[in-house]
Parts: C-alpha cells; structure tokens; sequence
C-alpha cells in the first residue's frame, strides 16, 4: 500500500481564524503541481482526506483533481493531533491514501510511520512523502519518494 503524506500549499498569513487562512495564489499553484505529480505515482484507487481547515481543503481540491477522486473530511488531521490517532483511522484502509494536513502533524506522522517514534521533521509547504508498506503502523513504512514545489523548477 501506498500512502502520500502532504503539507497544504503556501497560504496567507494573518486571518481571524487559522482554520480560516486560504491559499496564496502561488500555494493553488503547488497544489496543482502536488497533485499532477501524484498522479504520475500510479496510486491504487486512492482515497483522498484532508484536515477541515480552509487551505487543506484547497489543497486537496486540486489534487482530487489530478487524481479523479473527491477530497473527504478528517478532523484529526489538524495541527495538534498525535500521529497514533490518524494511524488508527487508517488501519482498515485498503487502498491507497493521500492525507493533506499541517505542520507539525505532517512531519510527525511520518516519523512515527518510517521510525516508530515521534519527532518534528522540516516540511516545506506543498511538500509530499510517499511511503509504501504492507501496513500503516508504527516504523512498518519506507520513504520511497519525495517531492515539492522546487523540484518542477529545475
């Protein structure tokens, strides 16, 4: 199986609410470039969640529409959730899964599904990991690709 962990596109900073923040034109930008690239990956039937804050659901958008399939809701997929709970959300998955979502969740979750422990790691924003494994648990995935916005610069 194969799972694609992506931080949301580059996004305003200062509105009234963080969950309220929208993409900076140059992050719809990323997002589009994310999901094209994704689309080139050959994921299985994927299904696509996002957190419920603005600039995920924008994110997830665009690559839903690279991908031909819907973005859907799931909550813990913000900021300050721990990695072990959106692992539980994914352990009747069969296919495999996009999650779009923030920092520092990103970077954690990843830790906690290559390592089998928790710590922050950098993640530029539009930024995707793909790892692949037989299960989504702790240290039972492996980093086989990553990608972000420079890259398509070069």
């Amino acid at each position: 199986m194969k799972l694609c962990i992506v931080r949301h596109g580059v996004a305003v900073l200062g509105a009234d609410s963080d969950d309220q923040r929208v993409l900076r034109p140059e992050g719809l930008q990323q997002a589009h470039m994310a999901g094209r690239w994704l689309a080139s990956e050959g994921l299985s039937r994927p299904q696509l969640f996002a957190s419920p804050y603005v600039r995920t659901q924008q994110t997830a958008t665009e690559i839903g529409s690279a991908l031909g399939c819907e973005p859907q809701l799931m909550t813990e997929l913000v900021p300050g959730s721990e990695p072990q709970v959106v692992v539980e959300q994914l352990l009747e998955m069969t296919d495999d899964v996009v999650l779009v979502s923030h920092l520092p969740l990103v970077g954690r979750l990843a830790a906690w599904l290559v390592d089998g422990e928790v710590y922050d790691q950098p993640w530029s924003p539009a930024e995707c990991w793909l790892l692949e494994g037989d299960v989504f648990a702790a240290g039972c995935m492996t980093v086989t690709q990553v990608w972000y916005p420079e890259l398509e610069n070069t």
